[in-house]
């Protein structure tokens, strides 16, 4: 199932109560941003990609951010020397989606 499907499928006002229900229990604590983003690559082809979202962070380090033709949902937590982060993201209109997670563990 691919995360179209999900985020706009059958199970879209699932994904949706989920979202809104974790956001409302943290949205007293939410700080308001507006973040910039630039990418280009460098490679040959030189594609670039720019973005501006307004989003939301939260004490819990969970954030959310949306723009004209894009959105982000992602989190850090913290475990001691060990940080897990990741994010679900949306780009081109909601056409393009991915997932990436991160897991880094600094000897110490």
């Amino acid at each position: 199932m691919k995360l179209k499907e999900i985020l706009w499928g059958p199970w879209q006002l699932t994904v949706y109560l989920i979202a809104g229900t974790i956001l409302f229990a943290t949205l007293p604590s939410a700080d308001p941003y507006v973040e910039y983003k630039y990418k280009q690559s460098l490679d040959t082809s030189s594609k670039t990609s720019k973005y501006l979202r307004a989003g939301y962070k939260f004490e819990n380090n969970f954030y959310v951010e949306s723009g004209n033709d894009s959105a982000e949902i992602g989190y850090k937590k913290i475990f001691g020397n060990l940080v897990v982060k990741g994010k679900i993201e949306s780009t081109n209109d909601f056409d393009k989606n991915g997932l990436e997670t991160e897991v880094r563990y600094t000897f110490k």
